[in-house]
């Protein structure tokens, strides 16, 4: 079982952009010291709580800050990107990461986002933009000439020839393709959403899956829509792709740990943000469901969100939790915490990223499950 990093981020609005920046670099160089495979980074330009527009830029202060630790952007927005340009900066920068690089691509999900590109508010256009950016992009990467009109993007790739003269190479034209292939290149997609029509696309692209938990049976319709598009293309799931993120806190204690929740930046964020957000679009429910309580939806308190929602304890109750999902969903490659604002007291929460990584989840054992 690997760990991995979720940095959607969640940062108060209070935080200025050069705090959010120094913050994602702090997390990512303690992130690597303490074993994490993998470090995603959100892309939002009109969610204050969710801060980092351009994550390329994040991830290339980052790299030079980590040895070991693989980045992606958490995902590219792909409809609201020119996508030739988009496939250049993607090319270029997994080659400056040399194998520590990953893609994640997405249409976008928030109005304004759509609005601030001139786009109907309705995301009506947002799935048909991400397939045709993406069939352009990948085009560009094959590096053959080509003219594309789609309904909304237009795209090529100019004629270009071999060099032989030394004194010719003015006319040398850059390879930005992926490092080591475009066909090596991992991507993957998110899903959030009970029977996520994305994880379907996903499965037929042979995209990885990262399931943001809604609760067990949301977690279980990512893994069948997964599968159902990687067989009905001709893949073979592999269920070590598949990612599960969650919000995590480890202590000494499983009473220290909810304080540590409750009382820090995870604690604000879902109370100011995702509380209010989860239920309008009655994503708690499946917590709900699993906890057994039926408790009203209207009725949440947040001592209820630490004990039913978030995994809050000693390394020992942690590894239990994780160990029962990991079970009951049938088995997972990576479990994702995701990152909060603890800017003003970082210790507690790094310390609890150390533990994850070490004392936790190596010790989840895998479920012997290959579909």
């Amino acid at each position: 079982m690997k760990s991995g990093i979720f940095h959607v981020p969640y940062m108060q609005p209070r935080r200025n952009p050069r705090e959010v920046f120094d913050y994602s670099v702090e997390i990512a160089r303690e992130a690597d010291q303490a074993g994490f495979a993998d470090f995603m980074v959100g892309e939002h330009a009109t969610q204050a709580w969710e801060s980092v527009p351009t994550p390329e830029i994040v991830i290339g202060a980052c790299a030079r800050e980590t040895e070991q630790l693989r980045f992606a952007p958490m995902a590219h927005l792909l409809g609201l990107h020119n996508p030739g340009s988009l496939a250049i900066q993607v090319g270029w920068l997994s080659q400056v990461l040399q194998g520590r690089y990953f893609l994640g691509v997405g249409p976008g999900a928030y109005p304004r986002d759509a609005q601030l590109r001139g786009q109907p508010a309705d995301l009506s256009e947002a799935r048909p933009r991400r397939d045709e950016a993406l069939e352009i992009m990948q085009k560009v990467w094959e590096r053959e000439p080509f003219h594309f009109e789609g309904k909304f993007f237009k795209g090529g790739f100019p004629e270009h020839s071999v060099v032989e003269n030394p004194e010719d190479e003015f006319h040398v034209m850059p390879d930005f393709a992926p490092w080591n292939g475009a066909e090596n290149l991992e991507i993957a997609m998110t899903a959030l959403s009970y029977n996520s029509a994305t994880m379907k696309y996903a499965g037929s692209k042979n995209f990885s899956p990262i399931s943001f938990f809604g609760g067990m049976e949301v977690g279980k319709s990512h893994w069948a829509q997964y599968e159902a598009g990687q067989r009905e293309n001709g893949f073979t799931p592999d269920r070590n792709r598949f990612r599960m993120c969650r919000d995590i806190v480890v202590a000494d204690t499983d009473k220290e740990a909810k304080r540590i929740a409750l009382e820090g930046g995870l604690g604000v964020c879902w109370e100011k943000y995702l509380v209010p957000v989860y239920k309008e679009f009655k994503i708690l429910q499946g917590y709900i469901d699993d906890s057994g309580t039926g408790i009203d939806i209207n009725d949440l308190t947040m001592d209820w969100i630490a004990e039913h929602v978030w995994i809050c304890g000693s390394p020992e109750t942690v590894t239990e939790k994780l160990q029962k999902m990991n079970d009951d969903i049938g088995g997972l490659g990576q479990i994702v915490m995701n990152t909060h604002d603890y800017i003003d007291d970082p210790k507690p929460w790094i310390e609890s990223m150390h533990r994850i990584a070490k004392e936790v989840v190596p010790n989840v054992k895998d479920v012997v499950a290959t579909a």
